[in-house]
Protein backbone atom coordinates (compact mmCIF):
# COMPACT_ATOMS: atom_id res chain seq x y z
CA UNK A 1 0.00 0.00 0.00
CA UNK A 2 2.82 2.41 0.88
CA UNK A 3 4.46 1.71 -2.45
CA UNK A 4 1.17 2.28 -4.27
CA UNK A 5 0.57 5.61 -2.48
CA UNK A 6 4.14 6.72 -3.35
CA UNK A 7 3.63 5.80 -7.00
CA UNK A 8 0.33 7.71 -7.01
CA UNK A 9 1.98 10.80 -5.51
CA UNK A 10 4.77 10.69 -8.10
CA UNK A 11 2.22 10.26 -10.84
CA UNK A 12 0.16 13.23 -9.61
CA UNK A 13 3.34 15.36 -9.37
CA UNK A 14 4.24 14.53 -12.96
CA UNK A 15 0.67 15.23 -14.05
CA UNK A 16 0.68 18.57 -12.19
CA UNK A 17 3.96 19.53 -13.81
CA UNK A 18 2.59 18.57 -17.22
CA UNK A 19 -0.47 20.76 -16.64
CA UNK A 20 1.72 23.70 -15.60
CA UNK A 21 3.82 23.27 -18.74
CA UNK A 22 0.69 23.12 -20.87
CA UNK A 23 -0.75 26.28 -19.30
CA UNK A 24 2.56 28.11 -19.55
CA UNK A 25 2.77 27.38 -23.27
CA UNK A 26 -0.87 28.30 -23.89
CA UNK A 27 -0.53 31.85 -22.57
CA UNK A 28 1.98 34.16 -20.93
CA UNK A 29 3.33 32.35 -17.87
CA UNK A 30 3.28 33.96 -14.44
CA UNK A 31 5.97 33.88 -11.80
CA UNK A 32 4.26 31.06 -9.88
CA UNK A 33 4.36 28.82 -12.96
CA UNK A 34 7.99 29.71 -13.64
CA UNK A 35 8.83 28.89 -10.03
CA UNK A 36 7.06 25.51 -10.20
CA UNK A 37 8.67 24.59 -13.51
CA UNK A 38 12.13 25.52 -12.19
CA UNK A 39 11.53 23.79 -8.85
CA UNK A 40 12.11 26.94 -6.79
CA UNK A 41 10.07 29.45 -4.82
CA UNK A 42 8.47 32.58 -6.31
CA UNK A 43 10.83 34.70 -4.22
CA UNK A 44 13.81 32.96 -5.88
CA UNK A 45 12.37 33.75 -9.32
CA UNK A 46 11.99 37.38 -8.20
CA UNK A 47 15.60 37.52 -7.00
CA UNK A 48 16.85 36.12 -10.32
CA UNK A 49 14.78 38.64 -12.32
CA UNK A 50 15.98 41.54 -10.20
CA UNK A 51 19.62 40.54 -10.49
CA UNK A 52 20.25 39.92 -6.79
CA UNK A 53 23.52 38.21 -5.96
CA UNK A 54 22.16 35.87 -3.25
CA UNK A 55 21.18 33.13 -5.72
CA UNK A 56 23.66 30.38 -6.50
CA UNK A 57 24.81 30.02 -10.07
CA UNK A 58 23.17 26.63 -10.69
CA UNK A 59 19.76 27.84 -9.50
CA UNK A 60 20.04 31.08 -11.47
CA UNK A 61 20.91 29.13 -14.60
CA UNK A 62 17.94 26.77 -14.12
CA UNK A 63 15.50 29.63 -13.61
CA UNK A 64 16.89 31.49 -16.62
CA UNK A 65 16.50 28.40 -18.81
CA UNK A 66 12.82 28.12 -17.87
CA UNK A 67 12.32 31.86 -18.37
CA UNK A 68 13.80 31.66 -21.86
CA UNK A 69 11.91 28.48 -22.73
CA UNK A 70 8.52 29.92 -21.83
CA UNK A 71 9.15 33.51 -22.86
CA UNK A 72 8.69 35.05 -19.43
CA UNK A 73 11.15 37.94 -19.80
CA UNK A 74 9.65 39.38 -22.97
CA UNK A 75 6.43 40.00 -21.09
CA UNK A 76 8.40 41.65 -18.28
CA UNK A 77 10.45 43.89 -20.54
CA UNK A 78 8.84 47.28 -20.75
CA UNK A 79 6.16 46.58 -18.16
CA UNK A 80 5.71 47.47 -14.55
CA UNK A 81 4.44 44.79 -12.19
CA UNK A 82 0.88 45.97 -12.87
CA UNK A 83 1.33 45.16 -16.55
CA UNK A 84 1.72 48.71 -17.92
CA UNK A 85 4.59 50.22 -19.86
CA UNK A 86 6.69 52.72 -17.95
CA UNK A 87 7.18 54.84 -21.10
CA UNK A 88 10.88 55.06 -20.40
CA UNK A 89 13.84 54.22 -22.64
CA UNK A 90 17.25 53.27 -21.31
CA UNK A 91 20.28 54.98 -22.86
CA UNK A 92 23.40 52.94 -22.12
CA UNK A 93 26.60 54.77 -22.95
CA UNK A 94 29.59 52.44 -23.09
CA UNK A 95 32.53 54.71 -22.31
CA UNK A 96 35.29 55.07 -19.78
CA UNK A 97 35.50 58.75 -18.93
CA UNK A 98 35.26 59.88 -22.57
CA UNK A 99 31.87 61.60 -22.67
CA UNK A 100 32.88 64.90 -21.11
CA UNK A 101 35.76 65.17 -23.60
CA UNK A 102 33.55 64.77 -26.66
CA UNK A 103 31.09 67.38 -27.94
CA UNK A 104 29.32 64.75 -30.06
CA UNK A 105 28.58 62.51 -27.08
CA UNK A 106 26.77 65.32 -25.26
CA UNK A 107 24.87 66.13 -28.45
CA UNK A 108 23.87 62.46 -28.92
CA UNK A 109 22.55 62.29 -25.38
CA UNK A 110 20.55 65.52 -25.64
CA UNK A 111 19.12 64.49 -29.02
CA UNK A 112 17.94 61.13 -27.66
CA UNK A 113 16.27 62.74 -24.64
CA UNK A 114 14.52 65.37 -26.78
CA UNK A 115 13.37 62.80 -29.34
CA UNK A 116 11.91 60.56 -26.64
CA UNK A 117 10.24 63.52 -24.89
CA UNK A 118 8.43 64.53 -28.08
CA UNK A 119 6.83 61.09 -28.04
CA UNK A 120 5.94 61.15 -24.35
CA UNK A 121 8.81 58.99 -23.12
CA UNK A 122 11.45 59.55 -20.45
CA UNK A 123 15.08 58.47 -20.78
CA UNK A 124 17.07 56.72 -18.06
CA UNK A 125 20.78 57.24 -18.78
CA UNK A 126 23.51 54.91 -17.63
CA UNK A 127 27.24 55.29 -18.34
CA UNK A 128 28.83 51.85 -18.45
CA UNK A 129 32.65 51.76 -18.28
CA UNK A 130 32.88 48.10 -19.30
CA UNK A 131 30.06 46.07 -20.81
CA UNK A 132 31.96 42.81 -20.20
CA UNK A 133 32.71 43.30 -16.53
CA UNK A 134 30.48 41.02 -14.44
CA UNK A 135 29.26 43.72 -12.03
CA UNK A 136 28.27 46.07 -14.85
CA UNK A 137 26.62 43.27 -16.81
CA UNK A 138 24.45 42.44 -13.78
CA UNK A 139 23.65 46.13 -13.29
CA UNK A 140 22.49 46.55 -16.88
CA UNK A 141 20.49 43.32 -16.83
CA UNK A 142 18.84 44.36 -13.58
CA UNK A 143 17.54 47.57 -15.18
CA UNK A 144 15.89 45.54 -17.93
CA UNK A 145 14.61 42.65 -15.84
CA UNK A 146 13.16 44.89 -13.14
CA UNK A 147 10.94 46.48 -15.79
CA UNK A 148 12.42 49.95 -15.20
CA UNK A 149 12.58 50.61 -18.95
CA UNK A 150 10.60 49.55 -22.01
CA UNK A 151 13.60 49.32 -24.35
CA UNK A 152 17.30 50.10 -24.31
CA UNK A 153 19.58 52.06 -26.63
CA UNK A 154 23.28 51.17 -26.64
CA UNK A 155 25.94 53.57 -27.89
CA UNK A 156 29.67 52.87 -28.04
CA UNK A 157 29.61 49.09 -27.67
CA UNK A 158 31.80 46.77 -29.69
CA UNK A 159 30.34 45.02 -32.69
CA UNK A 160 30.47 41.68 -30.85
CA UNK A 161 28.98 41.97 -27.36
CA UNK A 162 27.77 38.86 -25.49
CA UNK A 163 25.46 40.91 -23.24
CA UNK A 164 23.70 42.48 -26.24
CA UNK A 165 23.03 39.04 -27.68
CA UNK A 166 21.81 37.72 -24.33
CA UNK A 167 19.36 40.60 -23.89
CA UNK A 168 18.01 40.12 -27.40
CA UNK A 169 17.68 36.37 -26.84
CA UNK A 170 15.73 37.16 -23.67
CA UNK A 171 13.29 39.22 -25.74
CA UNK A 172 14.38 42.72 -24.76
CA UNK A 173 13.79 45.45 -27.34
CA UNK A 174 17.14 47.09 -28.19
CA UNK A 175 18.25 50.01 -30.31
CA UNK A 176 21.88 49.74 -31.37
CA UNK A 177 23.97 52.63 -32.66
CA UNK A 178 26.81 51.72 -35.01
CA UNK A 179 26.38 47.98 -34.60
CA UNK A 180 25.71 45.04 -36.91
CA UNK A 181 25.98 41.27 -36.64
CA UNK A 182 25.55 39.35 -39.88
CA UNK A 183 22.67 36.89 -39.90
CA UNK A 184 20.92 38.44 -36.91
CA UNK A 185 17.43 39.54 -37.94
CA UNK A 186 15.38 39.40 -34.74
CA UNK A 187 12.28 41.58 -34.57
CA UNK A 188 13.52 43.16 -31.32
CA UNK A 189 16.88 44.32 -32.76
CA UNK A 190 16.86 47.86 -34.22
CA UNK A 191 19.94 49.56 -35.65
CA UNK A 192 21.13 52.90 -36.94
CA UNK A 193 24.43 52.76 -38.78
CA UNK A 194 26.70 54.92 -40.89
CA UNK A 195 27.02 54.60 -44.64
CA UNK A 196 29.81 52.18 -45.51
CA UNK A 197 31.68 54.17 -48.18
CA UNK A 198 32.70 57.35 -46.31
CA UNK A 199 36.34 56.29 -46.02
CA UNK A 200 36.63 55.71 -49.76
CA UNK A 201 34.96 59.05 -50.52
CA UNK A 202 37.38 60.78 -48.15
CA UNK A 203 40.39 59.44 -50.04
CA UNK A 204 38.79 60.32 -53.38
CA UNK A 205 38.42 63.92 -52.17
CA UNK A 206 42.04 64.24 -51.07
CA UNK A 207 43.28 62.70 -54.33
CA UNK A 208 41.10 65.17 -56.27
CA UNK A 209 43.12 67.92 -54.55
CA UNK A 210 46.31 66.37 -55.86
CA UNK A 211 47.47 64.62 -52.68
CA UNK A 212 49.56 61.50 -53.22
CA UNK A 213 51.28 61.28 -49.83
CA UNK A 214 48.34 60.45 -47.56
CA UNK A 215 48.51 59.20 -43.97
CA UNK A 216 45.56 57.52 -42.25
CA UNK A 217 44.59 57.69 -38.58
CA UNK A 218 42.04 54.96 -37.90
CA UNK A 219 39.50 54.63 -35.11
CA UNK A 220 38.59 51.76 -32.80
CA UNK A 221 38.46 48.79 -35.17
CA UNK A 222 36.16 46.91 -32.78
CA UNK A 223 33.40 49.26 -33.91
CA UNK A 224 31.47 48.81 -37.12
CA UNK A 225 31.91 52.32 -38.54
CA UNK A 226 35.64 52.45 -37.76
CA UNK A 227 36.19 49.13 -39.50
CA UNK A 228 34.11 50.19 -42.50
CA UNK A 229 36.00 53.48 -42.79
CA UNK A 230 39.34 51.67 -42.48
CA UNK A 231 38.37 49.34 -45.31
CA UNK A 232 37.15 52.33 -47.31
CA UNK A 233 40.44 54.19 -46.83
CA UNK A 234 42.40 51.21 -48.14
CA UNK A 235 39.97 50.68 -51.01
CA UNK A 236 40.20 54.34 -52.02
CA UNK A 237 43.99 54.37 -51.91
CA UNK A 238 44.25 51.22 -54.05
CA UNK A 239 41.67 52.53 -56.53
CA UNK A 240 43.57 55.79 -56.98
CA UNK A 241 46.98 54.15 -57.15
CA UNK A 242 48.21 55.82 -53.96
CA UNK A 243 50.73 53.85 -51.93
CA UNK A 244 50.06 53.78 -48.19
CA UNK A 245 53.26 53.50 -46.22
CA UNK A 246 52.84 51.18 -43.27
CA UNK A 247 54.30 53.78 -40.89
CA UNK A 248 51.62 56.24 -42.02
CA UNK A 249 48.75 53.98 -40.95
CA UNK A 250 47.78 54.36 -37.30
CA UNK A 251 44.92 52.74 -35.43
CA UNK A 252 43.88 49.68 -33.53
CA UNK A 253 41.41 48.43 -30.96
CA UNK A 254 40.12 50.39 -28.01
CA UNK A 255 38.35 53.69 -27.30
CA UNK A 256 41.64 55.64 -27.15
CA UNK A 257 41.69 55.65 -30.95
CA UNK A 258 38.54 57.81 -31.20
CA UNK A 259 39.79 60.66 -29.01
CA UNK A 260 41.81 63.85 -29.44
CA UNK A 261 44.57 62.24 -27.39
CA UNK A 262 44.68 59.29 -29.78
CA UNK A 263 44.88 61.56 -32.81
CA UNK A 264 47.57 63.66 -31.15
CA UNK A 265 49.75 60.65 -30.35
CA UNK A 266 49.38 59.22 -33.87
CA UNK A 267 50.24 62.56 -35.50
CA UNK A 268 53.27 63.07 -33.27
CA UNK A 269 54.55 59.64 -34.30
CA UNK A 270 53.98 60.40 -37.99
CA UNK A 271 55.67 63.80 -37.75
CA UNK A 272 58.64 62.22 -35.98
CA UNK A 273 59.43 59.81 -38.80
CA UNK A 274 62.53 60.45 -40.95
CA UNK A 275 62.12 61.52 -44.55
CA UNK A 276 59.30 63.40 -46.22
CA UNK A 277 56.02 64.02 -44.44
CA UNK A 278 52.53 63.29 -45.75
CA UNK A 279 50.79 66.22 -47.41
CA UNK A 280 47.41 65.08 -46.06
CA UNK A 281 46.10 63.14 -43.07
CA UNK A 282 42.77 61.38 -43.36
CA UNK A 283 41.16 60.78 -39.95
CA UNK A 284 38.54 58.21 -39.01
CA UNK A 285 36.70 60.80 -36.91
CA UNK A 286 36.80 64.49 -36.07
CA UNK A 287 38.05 64.00 -32.52
CA UNK A 288 41.25 62.40 -33.84
CA UNK A 289 41.55 65.17 -36.43
CA UNK A 290 41.43 67.80 -33.67
CA UNK A 291 44.27 65.93 -31.98
CA UNK A 292 46.29 66.34 -35.20
CA UNK A 293 45.82 70.11 -34.90
CA UNK A 294 47.54 70.13 -31.52
CA UNK A 295 50.43 67.99 -32.75
CA UNK A 296 50.87 70.14 -35.85
CA UNK A 297 50.94 73.32 -33.75
CA UNK A 298 53.70 71.87 -31.58
CA UNK A 299 55.72 70.94 -34.67
CA UNK A 300 55.19 74.31 -36.34
CA UNK A 301 53.27 72.77 -39.25
CA UNK A 302 50.61 75.03 -40.78
CA UNK A 303 47.35 73.15 -41.41
CA UNK A 304 45.69 74.32 -44.61
CA UNK A 305 49.03 75.32 -46.13
CA UNK A 306 51.66 72.68 -45.40
CA UNK A 307 49.28 69.92 -44.36
CA UNK A 308 45.67 69.07 -45.20
CA UNK A 309 43.58 67.42 -42.47
CA UNK A 310 40.25 65.74 -43.17
CA UNK A 311 37.79 64.44 -40.57
CA UNK A 312 34.57 62.44 -40.50
CA UNK A 313 31.48 63.05 -38.31
CA UNK A 314 30.82 66.79 -38.19
CA UNK A 315 31.89 67.47 -34.60
CA UNK A 316 31.13 71.06 -33.55
CA UNK A 317 34.69 71.23 -32.23
CA UNK A 318 35.82 71.48 -35.85
CA UNK A 319 34.37 75.00 -35.98
CA UNK A 320 36.41 76.17 -33.01
CA UNK A 321 39.86 75.65 -34.57
CA UNK A 322 41.79 77.68 -37.13
CA UNK A 323 41.48 76.88 -39.93
CA UNK A 324 38.11 75.23 -39.47
CA UNK A 325 38.05 71.48 -40.09
CA UNK A 326 36.87 70.04 -43.40
CA UNK A 327 34.73 67.02 -42.60
CA UNK A 328 32.16 64.56 -43.86
CA UNK A 329 29.18 65.54 -41.74
CA UNK A 330 26.36 63.26 -40.58
CA UNK A 331 22.92 64.39 -39.42
CA UNK A 332 23.13 62.76 -36.01
CA UNK A 333 19.89 64.36 -34.86
CA UNK A 334 18.04 62.57 -37.66
CA UNK A 335 19.89 59.31 -36.99
CA UNK A 336 19.02 59.21 -33.29
CA UNK A 337 15.48 60.40 -33.95
CA UNK A 338 15.04 57.53 -36.40
CA UNK A 339 16.22 55.01 -33.82
CA UNK A 340 14.00 56.38 -31.04
CA UNK A 341 11.01 56.59 -33.39
CA UNK A 342 11.31 52.98 -34.55
CA UNK A 343 11.76 51.66 -31.01
CA UNK A 344 8.65 53.42 -29.77
CA UNK A 345 6.59 52.36 -32.78
CA UNK A 346 7.56 48.77 -32.00
CA UNK A 347 6.72 49.15 -28.31
CA UNK A 348 3.32 50.56 -29.17
CA UNK A 349 2.41 47.58 -31.28
CA UNK A 350 3.14 48.67 -34.84
CA UNK A 351 4.11 45.77 -37.07
CA UNK A 352 6.78 45.64 -39.76
CA UNK A 353 8.81 48.52 -38.32
CA UNK A 354 12.10 48.82 -40.28
CA UNK A 355 14.91 47.40 -38.19
CA UNK A 356 17.80 49.13 -39.96
CA UNK A 357 18.37 52.71 -41.02
CA UNK A 358 21.57 54.20 -42.43
CA UNK A 359 22.85 57.73 -41.92
CA UNK A 360 24.40 59.47 -44.92
CA UNK A 361 27.03 62.20 -44.94
CA UNK A 362 27.85 65.30 -46.95
CA UNK A 363 31.25 66.89 -47.40
CA UNK A 364 31.57 70.27 -45.67
CA UNK A 365 34.63 72.04 -47.08
CA UNK A 366 36.39 74.50 -44.83
CA UNK A 367 39.97 75.69 -44.54
CA UNK A 368 41.86 72.58 -43.44
CA UNK A 369 42.11 70.99 -46.89
CA UNK A 370 43.73 72.75 -49.83
CA UNK A 371 45.26 71.53 -53.12
CA UNK A 372 48.65 69.87 -52.75
CA UNK A 373 51.51 72.18 -53.57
Amino acid sequence: MLGLRYINRVGRAKEDRHQVQKKARAKKPNSAQIAQLAGVSRSTVSRVINGYANVNAQTRRRVMEVIKQYGYYPSMSGQVLAGKRVKCLGLFWVANGLIAQDCLSSFFMATTIESAARRGYLVLTCIVPNLREAAWMEHVKGIFYQGRIDAGIFVGCNNQEPLIEQLIDDGMVLGLFDHFVAGKEENNRFMINFEADTGERAVDYLVSLGHRRVAVIDGDLNRLSSLQRHEGFLRGLRKNGVELRSQWLWGGSGPAFITKAGGYQAAKAIFGLPGDRPTAICCNNDAAALGVYRAAAEEGIAIGRELSVLGIDGDAGGLAVTPQLTSFQFSFDKMFDSLVDRLIRCLEGEEDVPRLDVGTSCLVERGSCLPAS
